[in-house]
């Protein structure tokens, strides 16, 4: 038998800008300060650790749900279904191919961190960990959800308008280092983290153009989350 050709996908101009981009960004972070502030005030009343990763997580994902149901509202506008228009579709390559290629990402990361010397310090993101319930909930989040949701919001919907407005590459990196900015506060503002998160975005990102499918970017994104957060699973437990 012959191999057949891969045709990759030709993605489409996105029907949203720069002003939804703004629109969706305002309603995440007000979901986020309101839930993060409620949080404060219940976890004083209930004599709590306001730092507890569990229920920050929770405030997380209700901030995402309020996020999407925003985005369901404006691409019904436009007779649009919701994550189809955010490139939730096919894609041409092999799961296990991309599978791999978020493993190598690890072992490249992890030399980088060495090269680069990133700081050994507790960070937020360390602090969120110290129970296991939280632990055990982050680490499934970190690879299952999160990264599907992730993948949805910054390369379905913010990387098509930088690409479209930019072109392809400066498209690309532009969204992967609002990407790497996104998670360097829980990272302690390490500059390091933060190329280092920028470069696994640009990977991302890349993955997403070429198969014109954020399913490819996300199969990759959770293979590369998944070997550190079944170990932080297993050290844990111990």
């Amino acid at each position: 038998m012959t191999a057949q050709p891969v045709y990759l996908a030709a993605p489409d101009r996105p029907f949203w800008g720069f002003a939804e981009l703004l629109l969706v960004a305002a309603v995440f972070l007000a979901a986020l300060f309101a839930g993060g502030q409620a949080w404060l005030a219940a976890s004083g009343y209930l004599h709590m650790d306001p730092q507890l990763g569990l229920p920050l997580l929770l405030v997380e994902f209700i901030g995402y749900g309020i996020v999407f149901i925003a985005l369901r509202v404006l691409f019904a506008r436009h007779g649009r279904p919701l994550f189809e228009s955010l490139g939730w579709v096919p894609q041409p390559f092999s799961p296990l191919h991309l599978a791999v290629l978020g493993l190598v990402l690890v072992f490249v990361v992890f030399v980088l961190g060495n090269v680069l010397r990133i700081p050994n310090v507790e960070t937020p993101f360390d602090k969120l960990l110290n129970d296991t319930l939280s632990r055990v909930a982050i680490s499934i989040f970190g690879i299952t959800l999160g990264p599907v949701i992730e993948e949805l919001l910054f390369r379905g919907f913010l990387q098509p308008v930088l690409v479209d407005s930019f072109g392809v590459l400066p498209g690309i990196l532009a969204t992967s280092v609002v990407f790497g900015g996104m998670h360097l506060m829980q990272n302690a503002n390490l500059w390091q983290s933060g190329v280092l998160i920028t470069l696994v975005g640009f990977v991302l990102g890349e993955v997403r153009h070429v198969s014109g499918s954020t399913r490819a970017s996300a199969i990759t994104h959770v293979s590369y989350n998944a070997l550190p957060f079944l170990a932080l699973l297993v050290l844990g437990a111990k």
